[in-house]
C-alpha cells in the first residue's frame, strides 16, 4: 500500500516532505519556537471509500535531548453514513510510511486516539542517526 500511495500521490507526498523537512530548520528550541506545524491537503482515502485522510507534520522541541522531535499525525475521517467497522484503518500505517522517506528511514507508531470524525495516528519520523543512537543502557547492582 506505501508503494501504491507514493506512486499516485508524488507529487503531494513530495511537497508536504519538503514541507516538514523544512520544519527542523525553523527557530525552534531555547529563544525561538516551541513547535512549528505544517498539512498536507485533505485526500479520499485509497482503500476505503467515504473516508478522507489528512496529514499533519510537525516538529517540536524535546528540552531533555536538546533537539528537535519530528512526526507526523494522520486523521482518517468518516462521512456520516460510514461505519467505523468496514474501515481499513492500516491505511494510516501506509500513510505515515509514505511519508518517511529520505531523509527520514522509518515512521515509528506511537499510538491513536478517536477524533469526533473517526481516529487520528501519531508516528515519529526517525532518521538513520535516530535508529543507530544507543541509549545508555543502566547497570543493574
Amino acid at each position: 500500500m506505501v508503494h501504491r500511495i507514493r506512486t499516485q500521490c508524488s507529487a503531494e507526498l513530495n511537497l508536504f516532505r519538503s514541507q516538514v523537512h523544512a520544519l527542523v530548520w525553523q527557530d525552534i528550541g531555547p529563544g525561538g519556537l516551541d513547535a512549528a506545524a505544517t498539512t498536507m491537503a485533505r485526500r479520499p482515502c485509497l482503500v476505503t471509500p467515504g473516508v478522507s485522510v489528512e496529514i499533519v507534520g510537525f516538529a517540536r522541541w524535546l528540552p531533555a535531548n536538546g533537539t528537535a522531535a519530528v512526526g507526523v499525525a494522520v486523521a482518517m475521517n468518516l462521512q456520516p453514513d460510514r461505519r467505523a467497522s468496514s474501515v481499513h484503518w492500516e491505511e494510516a500505517h501506509a500513510w505515515a510510511g509514505a511519508v518517511a522517506e529520505a531523509p527520514w528511514e522509518m515512521a515509528e507508531y506511537i499510538g491513536s486516539q478517536e477524533s469526533p470524525g473517526g481516529m487520528v495516528f501519531h508516528y515519529a519520523l526517525k532518521s538513520a542517526d535516530d535508529l543507530y543512537r544507543f541509549e545508555e543502557v543502566p547497570t543493574a547492582l
